[in-house]
């Protein structure tokens, strides 16, 4: 015991990762059965209760891949999608610190990733979807890797690949970072890699045959990529063509080029000292610039703190300590969340704080392995106990969640479950319920309106959709049926774009359609219209 008081910064760390990860599992599990998320949420849970056989035009299968895990009580399955993705940091965070060998207490450094996985999703959004899933393989797989590595037994390796294997179909676009991890195998271990490769290539073999035994069919997965290609049509009218390209220009501008001037500036002075040394100081600047704008500025927190992470992970390369296989590991935890960001429609630093875990844990290794000078551990600790302390305001702010979670204090049946709503959303619930409950064919105006389909079990003829005119003529055709066969719901709030859509223009015969009000939503009913 006295050992440990010899270092007052250890008790620091340990204290601050104890109390903050209990702290903040204690205010996620106290709220999970609190709220519903009536658009993103409701959507990715319309997959598993349908079991996939809607129509979609997404690139993910992640319903049919975690079904193992899903429960119909939306309380519970939070409780096991939020457990599954802390667990896997923790496992990640582990495997990390056991292949830097650290001479610390590796268990409870690990609740790092137990913090910051809570503190990250902020209870909110956890049912299982691509972007969870997606980490919760990467984890598990490269910490597979790594303690293959670190024990050298190559038959994990085939583990690693079968796990691996599933992010192929768990999210498409995100498949690209089976690229740097292949790199990762090979460079770490120059005199194994072909027997390593072998190892990995044969589970990640098995994990695509079981995938298509078990869970899906090929026709079935090509199908949707032919879906995809029409859809993409419509697509474009709702983003810009050239999203992709700005995206990698402001992930370029803000990280890349300037990690690049840095090396490159390094290399021109050989690396010397005095280089390093001013390296150094930039670094303790743009540390102590991040640490006030995530007190002060919040918005512009995340591009200094993008910036801040690149050169220090540019200022790992330079130490001459550091063997190259610890320096490769580096720049694979630095590029993940590039590849699981990508293609998600959403800009890099907006996605960004889903797997800012990855750039935590980044900065921690480089600052225990570089620097044994107090005032960077404690800025380290002095954003981790702002994050912590900041963490209950999430229980009084509405966000894009579009609710309060003080406010949910009614109880409503989902599935046959308790959930707690707020008064507003359960009159909804009441005011709908004649109309749409169990109801087949309903067309809605904004895809904020598909929690109340979930919650009746009304079935639209597709998930988040477009409200564009000739997108829904195109999916009404595919799915065999006509304008004339749907109920069109349109809320106060997110009414149909009159510019676009308006329903009785839309119909073949709007004299056959009965306009009724129902508290905050219209409903436009077609006559053979019959009250479940």
């Amino acid at each position: 015991m006295n050992k440990l008081f010899q270092n007052p910064v250890q008790i620091l760390i340990y204290f601050v990762l104890i109390t903050g990860a209990v702290f903040l599992g204690y205010l996620t599990y106290a709220n999970l059965d609190k709220g519903f998320i009536f658009n993103d949420e409701a959507y990715y849970l319309s997959y598993y209760k349908n079991k996939g056989e809607s129509l979609s035009f997404d690139r993910t299968n992640f319903f049919r891949i975690f079904r193992f895990l899903y429960t119909p009580n939306i309380y519970h399955f939070r409780i096991i999608s939020i457990t599954a993705l802390v667990l896997s940091n923790f496992l990640f965070c582990f495997s990390v610190f056991k292949y830097f060998n650290l001479k610390n207490n590796i268990f409870i450094l690990s609740l790092l990733g137990i913090l910051i996985g809570f503190e990250s999703w902020a209870i909110n959004n956890l049912i299982i979807h691509q972007y969870i899933g997606n980490t919760i393989l990467i984890n598990t797989g490269v910490s597979l890797i790594l303690i293959s590595l670190i024990t050298k037994k190559q038959i994990i390796q085939t583990l690693a690949g079968f796990v691996l294997s599933f992010v192929l179909f768990n999210g498409n676009s995100h498949s690209i970072i089976i690229a740097p991890i292949f790199a990762f195998i090979i460079l770490c271990d120059l005199k194994r890699w072909r027997t390593n490769i072998t190892w990995f290539l044969t589970g990640f073999i098995l994990g695509i045959v079981i995938y298509f035994t078990f869970l899906d069919t090929l026709d079935n997965f090509i199908y949707q990529f032919k879906f995809l290609k029409d859809y993409l049509g419509f697509h474009k009218k709702q983003h810009s063509k050239t999203f992709m390209v700005l995206w990698c220009v402001y992930l370029f501008v803000n990280a890349v080029l300037p990690s690049a001037i840095a090396f490159f500036l390094l290399w021109r002075a050989k690396f010397s000292e005095s280089s390093v040394t001013t390296l150094d100081k930039i670094l303790a600047v743009t540390g102590a610039v991040t640490l006030g704008l995530l007190i002060f500025s919040h918005s512009y927190f995340i591009f200094s703190f993008i910036l801040f992470t690149h050169l220090l992970a540019v200022r790992f390369w330079t130490s001459k300590t550091e063997s190259r296989e610890n320096k490769y590991l580096i720049i694979l935890i630095l590029i993940i969340p590039y590849c699981l960001a990508f293609g998600s429609q959403t800009w890099f630093h907006l996605r960004l704080p889903a797997y800012k875990y990855y750039y935590f844990l980044l900065i921690f290794i480089c600052l225990i392995r570089l620097y044994k000078n107090v005032m960077w551990m404690s800025g380290y600790l002095a954003a981790l106990s702002l994050m912590i302390f900041a963490f209950p305001d999430t229980l009084h702010t509405k966000g894009w969640k579009d609710f309060i979670f003080t406010e949910q204090t009614e109880k409503v049946k989902v599935n046959g479950y308790d959930l707690y709503l707020d008064k507003q959303r359960k009159k909804d619930i009441e005011d709908l319920r004649p109309y749409l409950q169990n109801q087949p064919n309903v067309i809605y105006s904004s895809n904020h309106l598909i929690g109340y389909l979930y919650i009746l079990d009304a079935n639209p003829p597709i998930y988040y959709y477009f409200p564009l005119k000739d997108y829904m003529y195109y999916i009404i055709k595919k799915a065999g049926k006509t304008p004339d066969d749907y109920i069109y719901i349109e809320s106060n709030d997110y009414p149909f774009s009159p510019k676009e859509f308006v329903p009785l223009k839309f119909v073949n015969h709007p004299e056959q359609y009965k306009v009724v009000k129902a508290g905050r939503f219209t409903l436009y009913l077609p006559s053979q219209f019959q009250k479940k």
